[in-house]
């Protein structure tokens, strides 16, 4: 470091941890020039960066002079070492979950819809308020949900977040007279924001093709949030009797709900896409939610919720929301994509692609039916893979890490888990590397 930055710095440590008071003289420049046997030329610059940042006042004739700070919280050096020392490692082989394949993106399209957005036609976004989100986005919406997932909604009922953690947040204020349950294992963010406003819950066992109908019926409870496409972290698919049973669950009483996030929909393999719960509603009890963070990206920070219609004006009279927090020219750009069939086109597109990959995962697990057992493959970019050769879930874990593999245990989202399992991603692994990656994995948990 430049001797007058490193000079700098340490006399601005020594003031915000107290070892200067208010008012205390600094050492004059010819002093310190003896002491550190440095240039006042050093001296005087490091002291005029602390003038300007207002930690120290000088005197005409007499010096410098430390400032009155308020109390700063001391963030030791050993401190900033310690915590880098906890972050997390690169892994040369890792099945992450959270994560898509960007190898095929059409990211030269996407530019091209930016640059256009920030072009003049669009100057109006600049000074308005959308708090639902914005017009063409929410149109846009409602007809790819019809077409792909049979959705019936027009565009006054989709209101736009960021995250499927905002648009609950939301919804547990508009049903905040009623009694919840979810499944269990959750998706982390519907529990999260229970607890968050210290909602009671109730949790339902989920069985291989969705939660008990009678569990559900016996809870005297009226709101159940439901992962029925995908369910996270299990991959298991609600069945379509299941959901009809669910549906009719919900006519019985007046204020009963289903929370339906649609999570991985958009991709199913093998089988035929099953309907999404709302397209099979007929009396405006289910709240759709879903997101465009596999279906895209999920740093483009962008979900989605269909509200039924009796809800949309209590939402609107609903008091201090907050102004919508996704960026109102991303919402153009991804509203020019879908109506451009781009959206259409990639998705397509990654389809075939997962599902090439999940065939030859499947392809090469099979060999090994007898030590690892498969659920949850048919859709989305994850799956669960049971050991059953006797191997415990620390071996695995010592294995996998010798190996350099980051794979995640089932129990890190459910600690009643028993099997040794693990939730497998494989959506953002290029096809190219997907071979060692299955040599290494299958290595660690059966070698």
């Amino acid at each position: 470091m430049t001797l007058y930055l490193e000079l700098y710095e340490s006399l601005k440590s020594q003031i915000i941890s107290g070892d200067y008071e208010t008012d205390d003289k600094l050492p004059s420049k010819r002093q310190l020039e003896k002491h550190l046997n440095v240039s006042q030329t050093t001296i005087e610059r490091a002291y005029e960066l602390l003038l300007d940042e207002g930690f120290i006042y000088s005197k005409p004739r007499s010096g410098y002079y430390v400032s009155k700070l308020e109390v700063l919280p001391v963030v030791r050096k050993t401190q900033i070492e310690s915590d880098e020392k906890t972050i997390e490692q690169d892994y040369t082989y890792s099945f992450e979950t959270a994560q898509v394949d960007l190898e095929h993106f059409p990211f030269d399209t996407f530019r091209k819809l930016s640059r256009q957005v920030f072009d003049a036609p669009y100057e109006h976004l600049l000074n308005e308020d959308y708090n639902e989100g914005l017009y063409e986005l929410r149109q846009q919406i409602a007809k790819y949900l019809f077409n792909s997932r049979g959705v019936s909604a027009s565009h006054d009922q989709i209101i736009i977040g960021s995250s499927t953690n905002q648009l609950m947040e939301y919804v547990v204020r508009l049903l905040n007279n009623h009694t919840f349950m979810i499944e269990s294992p959750s998706y982390p963010p519907a529990k999260m924001v229970l607890e968050k406003h210290r909602i009671d819950y109730m949790t339902l066992p989920l069985e291989s093709d969705g939660i008990n109908i009678d569990d559900v019926k016996n809870s005297h409870r009226d709101v159940i949030f439901i992962t029925p496409s995908h369910h996270f972290p299990t991959g298991s698919v609600m069945t379509i009797e299941k959901r009809t049973q669910l549906l009719k669950w919900a006519y019985e009483k007046e204020n009963r709900y289903i929370i339906e996030d649609d999570y991985d929909s958009e991709f199913r393999y093998f089988k035929k896409p099953l309907p999404a719960l709302q397209s099979l509603d007929t009396e405006s009890r289910v709240i759709y939610i879903s997101t465009f963070s596999k279906a895209l990206f999920p740093m483009l920070r962008m979900a989605y919720m269909v509200l039924p219609k009796h809800l949309v004006e209590d939402f609107h009279r609903l008091k201090y929301k907050e102004s919508n927090t996704v960026p109102i020219h991303t919402q153009q750009i991804v509203a020019l994509f879908l109506r451009s069939g781009h959206f259409d086109r990639h998705l397509n597109k990654m389809r075939n692609i997962y599902e090439k990959k999940i065939t030859y995962i499947m392809k090469r697990l099979k060999p090994y039916e007898t030590e690892l057992t498969v659920s949850g493959e048919q859709a989305g970019m994850h799956f669960v893979l049971t050991v059953t050769n006797g191997r415990t879930l620390d071996d695995c874990l010592k294995r996998a890490k010798t190996r350099d593999l980051k794979i995640e245990p089932m129990k890190t989202y459910d600690k009643n888990h028993t099997d040794v399992s693990f939730v497998i991603g494989f959506g953002s692994i290029p096809f190219s590397q997907l071979e060692s990656h299955m040599d290494v994995l299958i290595d660690a948990l059966t070698g």
